[in-house]
């Protein structure tokens, strides 16, 4: 008695617990992004009225947009399927890619209809779960589509044989154990690469979601038959399944959890990198180092940060002191992923032996400071290849807000025209940043290491904050284009000079009694220490010009910071960044237009519509014959956030094993420019 009694509760428990995951409504996005500059169907607005239509008929509710910014966990987890309607080529970030894998996971649905089978080409997981990536297509012409499974909801309705007008996509090798519902009869119409029974539709259950693809949809008369909708329809219910919630714990199955080793920490970077924590990152840490003061203060920090009020990292530092400190951490090799950040003298050398050891290496700027190390880092990305091994450098200005608004703005012809090819004396684009040894980092005065002030272990300017700026003028004016360092970039010229710094405020900075021995070698009447910290690289990157400049000053006049300068010139538009004191020190981004007319005033309040969709609350004020882009202050994170922001990019790098094919030959493009310019600056 007592047996059955355990067996009805237990029956009955599962029971509710089944029904609690069960969806109350259906409800579906379909999505309808094509990347700039991509072809665009015209059949897509038809298809999205009629499927909507279609949709709520049958009791679903239906959401549709063109916004990636809602391909994160907390927009994605309220729909029971996804349904991309000729979606095309490029268009989701790094971040929006992983929330794209976890809804999977998690138990969405997918569906593909057209050129949704051109979306993301050279991701791997995205053709995986679409069952195929589009490769080429026939004139159109009318076809045969054989139905092959009568009993799937996408196909029941249809003909066995059915003649159909369109281009038959080809997708050179179909994934295999794919449930293929519909295929085309090549004897039916003209090509040469499509093999008999070639694959039409299908439908597969996909690491814990379930996927449907349809290659139909180019014209606009589709969506007027009611045998294409109701395919498409029964696609869509195939993809709900039981519309039950999703499950998120499922992610974990999924990932490899991340561990990570920090090396020679010497600069207050590697701590900020630590400032939040990361789902599926381990929270002890291995740090490998000399007993030094660097590191004491690294260790401090990440103490601060566990012992904060507000939201409390809980960061477990794991400490090895050593002279064979990095021999150590490979032998150890108690995690998968080296944070290097620190003296740049042998940072190099250390990318290598990390890669060479089957490591992933998240490394701060620059990861070269001389034209050795250039020819260090070419072999190191060949060795991280063949270990399939991430290799990625700290580019924090990226998410700088008005430098994506600068960037997105320039994408826009209505607002800039094209990019000006510019002169030597009057660049294209122009970038400036002024730092300051003297800082707050952390709500503290920064204690610099006296090797900061030693160009042969940091770097000079020219190839250190440098970096930051060159490669934000690759990243603007030629976004996810791949650059040849060989071919794509002249040196016109460079220079460089030093910042002067007394014994006196070398003692503040440092907390030290003197001058090192190793820094007498540019320390001038005893007393005076001359930092090669300044440069600037007047160059050509595919026949554009532009000047990026450097400048270290010694300490920020009362209320202000360190500094960003940068204009785009374009056709119709200049887009320019200050932050003087006209901008309260803020940084500021203006659009000044060649001549204002009606239809330039629509083009930009049509791309202030598009920025909305993904900064809502951003604002244009027109002052003068300028616009002021007005910036809420939820925008403006802080330089200190941006680590996080770099490293949450690295780990969905290493989550969706899909960083996109430009980074790497234009992480060698800018530190190409880099070297160069040193190399020329000091003849």
């Amino acid at each position: 008695m007592l047996k059955n009694t355990l067996l009805f509760i237990l029956i009955f428990c599962t029971t509710v617990l089944c029904a609690q995951k069960t969806r109350t409504t259906k409800r579906i996005l379909i999505f309808t992004k094509n990347a700039l500059g991509a072809y665009r169907h015209e059949s897509i607005e038809a298809g999205r009225t009629a499927v909507k239509a279609l949709c709520e008929k049958n009791g679903i509710v239906v959401d549709t947009s063109e916004n990636a910014a809602l391909f994160n966990d907390n927009t994605l987890k309220q729909y029971s399927a996804l349904v991309f309607l000729s979606a095309n080529q490029d268009i989701f970030d790094a971040e929006q890619e992983a929330a794209l894998q976890r809804y999977i996971w998690s138990g969405g649905g997918f569906v593909g209809v057209h050129a949704a089978s051109g979306v993301e080409r050279n991701w791997l997981w995205f053709s995986q779960l679409l069952g195929g990536t589009f490769v080429w297509h026939t004139p159109q012409q009318n076809a045969i589509i054989k139905v092959l499974d009568r009993k799937h909801p996408s196909t029941k309705h249809m003909p066995k044989r059915w003649k159909h007008w369109d281009e038959w996509y080809y997708f050179g090798k179909p994934n295999p154990n794919l449930h293929v519902v519909a295929a085309l009869d090549t004897t039916t119409f003209k090509s040469d690469r499509h093999t008999q029974n070639y694959p039409f539709s299908w439908y597969q259950e996909f690491e814990g979601g379930r996927s449907f693809y349809t290659a139909g949809g180019h014209n606009i008369a589709d969506f007027s038959d009611m045998v294409f909708l109701k395919h498409i329809l029964g696609g869509i219910n195939y993809a709900i399944g039981k519309n039950q919630e999703l499950n998120y714990d499922n992610v974990k199955k999924h990932i490899s959890e991340i561990k990570l080793m920090t090396v020679d920490p010497g600069h207050f970077h590697a701590a900020l990198v630590q400032k939040t924590m990361y789902p599926n990152v381990n929270p002890t840490v291995n740090v490998y180092s000399t007993e030094n003061e660097d590191v004491k203060a690294h260790l401090a920090r990440i103490d601060s940060y566990n012992k904060r009020k507000e939201d409390p990292t809980k960061w477990q530092e794991d400490v090895y002191y050593g002279a064979d400190f990095f021999d150590k951490m490979i032998k150890d090799k108690k995690g998968n992923v080296v944070v290097l950040s620190g003296n740049n003298r042998k940072k190099t050398e250390y990318i290598v032996k990390s890669l060479d050891a089957g490591l992933h290496v998240l490394a701060d700027k620059p990861m070269v400071i001389n034209t050795g190390d250039f020819e260090k880092l070419k072999e190191a990305f060949v060795i991280a290849k063949k270990n399939k091994k991430l290799l990625y450098d700290i580019m924090t200005e990226r998410f700088e807000i008005t430098a994506e608004l600068q960037r997105e703005l320039s994408r826009n012809p209505s607002v800039f025209g094209t990019l000006e090819q510019g002169t030597p004396e009057n660049p294209a684009i122009t970038k400036e940043s002024v730092h300051h040894f003297y800082k707050y980092v952390s709500g503290n005065v920064l204690t610099r290491p006296t090797w900061f002030m030693d160009v042969a272990q940091q770097g000079e300017g020219i190839v250190d904050v440098m970096t930051h700026l060159v490669d934000l003028v690759q990243w603007a004016a030629f976004p996810e284009k791949t650059l040849d360092y060989t071919k794509d970039i002249k040196i016109n010229s460079a220079k460089r000079w030093s910042t002067d710094m007394s014994l006196n405020q070398f003692k503040t900075i440092t907390k030290t009694n003197g001058f090192p021995e190793f820094l007498n070698k540019n320390v001038v009447k005893d007393s005076l220490l001359q930092v090669y910290c300044n440069g600037e690289i007047n160059y050509q990157l595919r026949g554009v010009h532009a000047k990026t400049s450097v400048i270290w000053n010694y300490k920020a006049p009362e209320g202000t910071g360190d500094t960003h300068y940068s204009t785009m010139r374009g056709t119709k538009a200049n887009l320019v960044i200050k932050q003087g004191a006209e901008e309260g020190y803020k940084s500021t981004l203006y659009i000044e237009p060649i001549a204002i007319s009606t239809a330039y005033t629509e083009g930009v309040n049509e791309a202030l519509k598009s920025i909305q969709l993904k900064y809502p609350d951003i604002k244009l004020e027109l002052i003068g014959q300028k616009y002021k882009v007005i910036i809420p202050e939820k925008y403006r994170e802080g330089h200190e956030t941006h680590f996080a922001r770099v490293t949450e990019q690295f780990l969905n790098y290493l989550q969706t094993d899909n960083m996109p094919a430009w980074e790497v030959p234009n992480m060698l493009a800018k530190y190409y420019t880099t070297t160069q310019g040193l190399e020329m600056a000091k003849k």
